[in-house]
């Protein structure tokens, strides 16, 4: 081993490996080890491929690793180094592409003018990051292990204080969670768009829908997670930081609702934009799997991306450019819609619980309310806030909705338990509002006993289902306090 260490530029391709690796470590049960390998096997390739190239300028493979291994370092680090400074520095012309484009450049040009000139073989410096990225990845090794060890959870016991209820019925359970549906309240008073047609075409499916409830979160992951996990979340503070996203996302992977349903036998559909156990979230995929993003995010190339690459196309209205983040969306429904719709009609020997999120009426507002398709320019970054589009594309999404409650009802065997609600209100104001109107949504349910008593006009979202297993399972769960936690970005 020290011959080997000494000896072969190794580094190059133990850098991948470290990189991948600990964020892996980072974002922990969140990529599979499959992504994960596939992710270190494209990165190990592109060294290898910038290698032989600089080997063709050097004719010495450990100066065209190293310089090769520049380059990676520069691309793997880029955005954590870039957030540094302007933690320091704000907005000053060092944190700017203008400045680190160009400064990077030259610093990159000498470097390999300096690794060509260079008489020696650079054998301390081989051994040196040989040896750093060989105990880096036997730290994170260990580290990852005793994360894998200490986090076995038992998903097949009770929650603490539920019951079991082998006497129960156990319909199927369609839960459809339509993104960003503002309650009534707020369609009014913000839209002036009254909503009754629809709200009266579910009572008329024997629907009961409230009036006045509201979300606990203004946003999806933290709504969901305390939501499908019937309680408040632990957060660390009152912004969408990253450690109360992994840890709000978390909790929607091992919620208390789906453990307390598949300890009643339940088969779990996840047709939702979320991981749980053995089910990933439907989004759909590029090359890389969606997941590696949560490595790939920081990387020089996905900051390229985000912050100069789109706003060019952005600025010269290139429709090629945008038409694939546009649309992904529009494709992603549709997909879970489809998945939905197909659910319904086969028969399964277990009860289902299906849970299909839907981002509808979730910007973009693909149609209008005749479902004719919005043009392109009328759906691109910049028209969050327009009403009139937001209200079009909910008329449309009631036909969608209304229309896929009836396959469910027609299709199903037995009365099956349908839910249609939203996860916060609408959120793209363009003047100040009341926070109330962040949080008011949309809530109804279709229960084949009809016993409606518990499901209260203000009802919130962290007591829904607490209510519905008090309902149909013949628990004793307490409600909790009502209140909603304004989330900044």
């Amino acid at each position: 081993m020290k011959v080997v260490i000494a000896k072969y530029p190794l580094f190059l391709y133990l850098l991948p490996v470290f990189f991948v690796l600990h964020g892996c470590l980072v974002n922990y049960d969140y990529i599979s080890f499959k992504d994960a390998l596939l992710l270190t096997g494209v990165y190990t390739l592109s060294a290898f491929t910038i290698s032989l190239l600089f080997w063709l300028i050097y004719r010495n493979f450990t100066k065209a690793n190293l310089a090769a291994f520049l380059i990676m370092a520069f691309h793997f680090f880029f955005g954590t180094t870039h957030d540094t400074l302007k933690k320091f520095f704000g907005e000053a012309f060092i944190t700017r592409y203008s400045f680190i484009l160009p400064a990077a450049g030259i610093f990159f040009l000498l470097a390999f003018i300096f690794i060509k000139k260079r008489k020696s073989g650079f054998a301390t410096t081989r051994k040196y990051l040989n040896t750093l990225l060989l105990l880096l990845i036997l730290a994170d090794t260990i580290f990852l292990l005793s994360k894998v060890f200490a986090n076995k959870k038992n998903i097949a016991d009770l929650p603490t204080g539920f019951s079991k209820c082998d006497t129960c019925q156990k319909p199927d359970i369609y839960f459809i969670l339509a993104d960003e549906y503002a309650g009534n309240t707020e369609l009014k008073d913000i839209f002036g768009f009254d909503n009754k047609n629809f709200l009266d075409a579910l009572t008329q499916r024997k629907f009961h829908v409230m009036s006045e409830t509201y979300s606990n979160y203004n946003y999806t992951p933290f709504s969901m997670a305390s939501m499908l996990d019937m309680d408040y979340l632990q957060l660390a503070g009152r912004t969408r930081n990253q450690s109360d996203l992994t840890y709000s996302y978390d909790k929607i992977r091992n919620n208390k609702l789906l453990r307390f349903l598949q300890q009643h036998n339940y088969s779990f559909y996840n047709y939702s934009i979320f991981d749980f156990e053995g089910q990933p979230g439907r989004k759909l995929e590029n090359f890389l799997p969606v997941k590696t993003r949560l490595i790939t995010s920081q990387t020089f190339l996905s900051r390229i991306e985000k912050n100069i690459l789109f706003n060019i196309v952005t600025r010269f209205n290139s429709h090629e450019g945008l038409r694939k983040t546009t649309y992904a969306n529009k494709k992603n429904n549709e997909s879970i819609y489809q998945l939905t719709w197909d659910i319904a009609s086969k028969r399964t020997a277990n009860p289902k619980f299906i849970y299909t999120h839907l981002e509808m009426p979730h910007y973009p507002y693909y149609f209008d309310k005749d479902g004719k398709e919005q043009p392109f320019e009328k759906i691109v970054d910049g028209n969050q806030g327009n009403k009139e589009f937001y209200i079009e594309y909910l008329q449309y999404c009631n036909k969608k909705f209304l229309a896929l409650i009836d396959h469910i009802q027609q299709s199903s065997p037995t009365p099956p338990i349908i839910i249609l609600m939203g996860d916060h209100g609408f959120r793209h104001f363009s003047e100040p509002v009341a926070n109330k109107y962040y949080f008011l949504n949309l809530s109804s349910i279709y229960l084949p006993s009809g016993n409606y008593a518990g499901f209260t006009d203000s009802l919130t979202s962290v007591n829904f289902f607490r209510t519905l297993l008090n309902t149909e399972f013949r628990q004793q769960l307490p409600m909790l306090k009502d209140t909603t936690i304004y989330l900044n970005d």
